[in-house]
């Protein structure tokens, strides 16, 4: 069940009509052009396949693509898999419109290295050859592929084939291979249906491998399959790795809509969206491209319709390097990393290509100047995978960004992703929130509580205390930024959270003036003196001889201290409340967990109008339930854990 199969993709390049069908059917022994049309009339119209067998036995795969310019689309879904071009160049034509243009294609979509194979020498006399030797130099001279080796070939004679196989099987094993670790991603090249398998898929993967029973998804949001079957090239296998030319066995996608296009994938790592940020390079032959020009997208083996946004400016001038953000029509499967294509609607002709930097879906109206400083800095980050993923979180916004959203938009695995996030010097961890934040981003938090801390503390200078669910979130505080915030001031020591659901804010425990201190001396005693029927702040206010306001201000720092507790409106000493708990569990043990009221407003001495509100704040507490008339102890609460030490045994 395992092929030996050197993981390099090569593929031909070139102007219609040089006999690059002929040059791989030559060097392989297989004719690529399966279609009808194509051999009855002798013109490659889409991708055709067939493996190269090197001296030590292994397979290399070849992909023949169509040359004619109706056909380019076909020849881009084709190149974007290759790893090493063999640019075929007829001898009696020698550089034609589409050898230009494919040798642009090339270097746009970073293919590696490029052997060219000049054909038909059997038709021309030497200095014609010599000619068009020069020509094609000249044309490369200027490429990433200048200097490329040059093998005088002819598929009839058979000149040159045995020199140009070992010049290529050389250079493909130079090539280093794709990883086949990590997650699985194959942008599909065919889909067919044979009987008694049901679909089939074809393609190049370009990451991870894939085994027979693992299950995949198809993106854009085709659902999930599992695999049946794998053969590469020409034989059945139980794994396909990353540069292997692979047919998947899926039947549970009968009911799917599959294209060429669409990308096989491990389920959940990948993203599909309808802008796609870029680092583009416009060709020196391209006309200047304007914002919102209509566009011809090419990634992977999809092709789709959609405008380019200009960050920076109204046009991007030939032969400049910018970036931009492609307005697809509808969503597209692609990840940071990817060279893609760019081609003009109308002439359709192509124009640049360059770098995928994230991918994203349409939400609407967005500023370019702000996509633009985002998209800058993932250039900047580069291949960099501890800095990439601190620019996602900091452009995810105020509310952060969770290790499966950073995964999403780094195409990683969320086990490759924690590591990064808990080492990285400049981004804090919540770890119970389960999201990351930058050091500013918490700076930012920070000070907006502190903001909301100190207006509702406005009137209550001596308080340190609020209710949590006071603290208003807003667009710039969201809830993920202030529970973050409000974890590391715990953290710190800085916060506590208090039983009663308040949050204690210890910096704002100052020490008091001596006659604050005096006057809360007086206030405590007055409150433990009531015992079960507290006063409220009015009736402390008057019997103290202090305003309202003072009261409250300094009811405020008595709770906060742990000596008092508000019970609806009524200030209860807090270890007279305390008591009040410890009476009401053992009153409901008494009674089979069920509360017996006049026994316990007996016991307390108190009346209906102090009993009600304590009650309903017991029921707060978690410690008491009223349902069906009955008021039960809940003893499996956190609340009754917290007395039990407390009761008698």
């Amino acid at each position: 069940m395992s092929r030996a199969i050197h993981p390099v993709m090569a593929g031909t390049a070139g102007h219609i009509d040089p006999g690059k069908s002929s040059l791989v059917r030559a060097l392989t022994g297989i004719d690529p052009d399966r279609l009808k049309e194509e051999k009855e009339r002798g013109l490659t119209i889409d991708l055709g396949f067939a493996p190269l067998k090197l001296r030590d036995g292994r397979l290399l795969g070849m992909i023949d693509v169509p040359g004619h310019e109706r056909f380019v689309k076909n020849m881009v879904a084709g190149c974007t898999s290759l790893d090493l071009a063999l640019l075929v160049v007829a001898a009696d034509d020698s550089v034609m419109p589409q050898t230009i243009e494919h040798v642009e294609i090339l270097a746009l979509l970073g293919v590696k290295r490029v052997l060219v194979a000049l054909t038909k020498v059997d038709m021309v006399d030497a200095e014609l050859a010599e000619l068009a030797q020069a020509e094609v130099e000249e044309l490369l001279a200027s490429t990433p592929f200048a200097g490329a080796e040059l093998v005088r070939v002819s598929s009839v004679t058979r000149q040159g084939l045995d020199d140009l196989r070992a010049r290529l099987e050389a250079l493909a094993l130079q090539i280093p291979i794709r990883p086949a670790e990590g997650p699985f991603r194959m942008p599909v090249q065919r889909v067919f249906k044979l009987e008694g398998i049901g679909t089939v898929v074809t393609g190049v993967p370009i990451s991870g491998a894939v085994r027979v029973g693992d299950e995949l998804e198809f993106l854009p949001d085709a659902g999930r399959v599992r695999v049946r079957a794998i053969q590469a090239y020409g034989g059945a296998v139980d794994r396909a790795v990353a540069g292997h030319s692979t047919a998947l066995s899926v039947p549970d996608a009968r009911d799917l809509e599959l294209h060429r296009g669409v990308v096989a994938a491990t389920p959940g790592v990948f993203r599909a969206g309808e802008h796609v940020d870029v680092e583009l390079d416009v060709l020196r032959t391209a006309r200047p491209l304007a914002h919102r020009e209509p566009i011809r997208f090419h990634v992977g083996t999809a092709e789709l319709l959609g405008v380019l946004s200009v960050l920076e400016g109204e046009r991007i001038e030939p032969g400049s390097r910018a970036v931009a953000r492609v307005l697809l029509d509808e969503p597209v499967a692609c990840a940071p990393g990817d060279r893609f294509l760019l081609r003009a609607q109308n002439p359709p002709r192509t124009v640049g290509g360059g770098l995928v930097l994230q991918v994203s879906e349409a939400h609407g109206r967005y500023r370019r100047q702000r996509v633009a400083e985002q998209v800058r800095a993932l250039v900047d980050a580069g291949s960099n995978p501890a800095q990439r993923v601190f620019e996602v979180v900091r452009h995810a916004g105020p509310a952060g960004a969770t290790v499966a959203a950073i995964a999403k938009a780094l195409a990683l695995t969320e086990d490759e992703v924690q590591p990064l996030v808990r080492a990285h010097g400049e981004l804090h961890w919540h770890e119970r929130g389960r999201r990351a934040f930058t050091a500013e981003q918490l700076g930012d938090g920070r000070v907006a509580l502190a903001d909301s801390v100190d207006r509702l503390l406005r009137d209550r200078p001596m308080a340190a205390s609020i209710p949590r669910a006071a603290l208003r979130t807003t667009r710039d505080f969201p809830p993920e930024l202030k529970d973050a915030v409000l974890d590391a001031l715990s953290a710190e020591g800085r916060a506590r959270s208090l039983s009663n659901g308040r949050v204690l804010f210890v910096d704002r425990l100052r020490p008091l003036e001596d006659v604050d201190r005096a006057d809360l001396e007086r206030l405590v005693a007055a409150c433990e003196a009531a015992a079960f029927r507290p006063p409220t702040a009015v009736e402390a206010a008057a019997s103290l001889g202090l305003v309202e306001a003072r009261v409250q201000n300094l009811a405020a720092r008595a709770i906060d201290e742990g000596r008092l507790e508000a019970v609806g409106e009524h200030l209860y000493g807090a270890q007279q409340l305390r008591n009040v708990l410890l009476a009401i569990c053992t009153n409901c043990l008494a009674h089979g967990e069920v509360l017996d009221i006049p026994a316990l407003r007996d016991a307390l001495d108190t009346s209906r109008k102090y009993l009600i509100p304590l009650l309903e704040h017991v029921d707060g507490m978690g410690l008491t339930r009223l349902r069906g008339g009955e008021r039960r102890l809940l003893v499996q609460s956190d609340a009754f854990a917290a007395l039990q030490p407390s009761l008698p045994r």
